[in-house]
């Protein structure tokens, strides 16, 4: 995979405004209270694309922990002052997801019940993110998440990764192949649309 330099100045800055966000602050807090709480967990979103090298704005921190971890996890980010905007219901299963704020900052906390997201967290791999070393999903591993997607900034994410990475294709096919062969053509449709994307409409002629 070719380097990138991590660039994190788009999570930290205000485009419009140019004023800091306050998120590497509180970002920093919840990793290091995750840490500290020997929570399994990835780093994925914005967050990650930038420190694999592909930074696009963001107001939140999007991290990964498997079912069994989640309250675990709330636990942790709680004590270190987020409050949860999710109810949380300790008698029934995790939710999905749990939005998290202080500060003006956002944590969104995926709970991942299944495939590719346990595979990321077990694999992620550590990298600096906000004055922190974290667990962070690498490229193949937002390539698959993104696959299962079909939010619009998640198919620009995707085409990033595509095209001005060298992503490693073929390992996420070797995934696939062994979880879930169906996806296989997935896949190979939306890296031909990444590569080659169909032309813009003609323009109107001049009235």
């Amino acid at each position: 995979m070719r380097a990138v330099k991590p660039n994190v100045d788009l999570l930290e800055t205000d485009p419009v405004t140019g004023r800091r966000t306050g998120l590497a602050e509180q970002a920093r807090r919840a990793l290091r209270a995750l840490k500290r709480a020997k929570v399994p967990h990835a780093v994925i979103g914005a967050a990650a694309l930038a420190a694999r090298g592909l930074p696009r704005m963001t107001r939140d921190l999007d991290i990964a922990v498997v079912t069994d971890d989640a309250f675990a996890a709330l636990d942790a980010l709680r004590a270190a002052g987020f409050r949860s905007v999710t109810r949380i219901n300790r008698e029934a299963e995790p939710e999905p997801m749990y939005i998290l704020r202080s500060e003006g900052s956002e944590v969104d906390l995926l709970v991942a019940a299944g495939e590719p997201e346990a595979t990321v967290i077990a694999e992620a791999t550590p990298a600096r993110l906000f004055g922190a070393t974290a667990p962070v999903a690498t490229l193949e591993h937002l390539v698959l998440m993104y696959l299962y997607s079909n939010q619009p900034r998640h198919f620009g994410d995707f085409a990033r990764i595509v095209t001005e990475t060298d992503v490693d294709l073929v390992r996420i096919v070797r995934y696939l192949e062994e979880i879930h062969p169906e996806m296989l053509p997935v896949l190979s449709e939306r890296v031909q649309a990444a590569k080659q994307p169909p032309p813009p409409p003609p323009r109107p002629k001049r009235r």
